[in-house]
């Protein structure tokens, strides 16, 4: 059976993709100095297979979840943003911004559906959330907690509002930590769904192909390595002198946010186990195998 891995050893690799030493140097301190929040996320994915929550309880997992995912309209923002900057030059600056532009807007491919018969990666989170809540309730804003909502609304800011730079360093980073996650999350939903669910192989199959999507052919990886060059032509075209010290503490905040909202999910799971006299009793997600 296969281990669940850390969010720490599911990113290192990644990084070390980083041809930029100063920036790899950056995105390693950034997981270090938010070592905390990275615990309380782990701790949530570990959590996860416990029990069978209830409904609101998973209701508010399902929707504050995806409050931390799914920023097409942010990156769409962003490409917008970049776009505009090169009509207003000539030459090649207005070649670099234009290509910044359209390799940030590569990381929405996939979830835009443009491969995949039109099938948007919000389509494929909804079947996620069907299969284990069927009630369509979950979606509403009462079960979106405040820190998920800060998050969501701190990283549109960050690619729609601030710096452009600061709006790249935000993409970039939300592609790698993507990355870990989602290959925590896969065999943390596996072992949910096989403890406390009567799925068939294949509609345990059709329920986390969401999940799946963003780990197979190494998607989340080339969405990073893009933004990753995206970044260098942007650098470039407007002369800019990266701030490496200033990116770290951008991938501390994000991790740090991030944590908070996970931490206050784990509190509400841990709350509900003690109120029905157990533990943790399932096996720890650790010791679950994706199927």
């Amino acid at each position: 059976m296969q281990a669940m891995t850390t969010l720490s050893e599911n990113v290192q690799p990644v990084i070390s993709l980083v041809p930029r030493q100063p920036l790899k140097a950056a995105l390693e301190g950034g997981f270090e100095d938010a070592r905390g929040a990275v615990d309380q996320i782990e701790r949530f994915f570990q959590l996860l297979p416990s029990k069978r929550w209830s409904d609101d309880l998973l209701a508010t997992i399902l929707r504050s979840w995806k409050a931390t995912h799914l920023k097409m309209l942010a990156i769409y923002g962003l490409s917008c943003r970049l776009q505009r900057l090169a009509t207003a030059q000539q030459g090649e600056v207005r070649d670099k911004l234009l290509t910044a532009g359209a390799l940030n807007a590569e990381t929405s491919y996939e979830d835009l559906g443009l491969d995949f018969d039109g099938h948007t990666h919000a389509e494929l989170y909804d079947a996620l959330a069907a299969a284990f809540l069927p009630s369509t309730h979950w979606q509403l804003d009462r079960y979106l907690l405040p820190e998920a909502a800060e998050f969501q609304h701190w990283i549109y800011r960050n690619m729609v509002v601030e710096d452009v730079a600061v709006g790249l360093l935000t993409n970039m980073f939300s592609e790698i930590y993507n990355h870990g996650e989602y290959t925590m999350a896969l065999p943390a939903f596996s072992g949910f769904a096989d403890h406390h669910y009567d799925f068939t192989p294949a509609a345990k199959e059709a329920a986390l192909t969401y999940i799946r999507a963003h780990i197979e052919d190494e998607t989340e990886i080339s969405h990073f390595l893009v933004v990753v060059d995206a970044l260098e032509k942007y650098d470039d075209a407007v002369t800019r002198t990266p701030d490496f010290e200033a990116a770290r503490r951008l991938f501390a905040e994000y991790l740090t946010r991030l944590g908070r909202v996970m931490e206050a999910l784990s509190q509400r799971m841990l709350a509900e186990l003690a109120a029905n006299g157990k533990g943790v009793t399932a096996p720890h997600a650790g010791h679950l195998a994706p199927n």
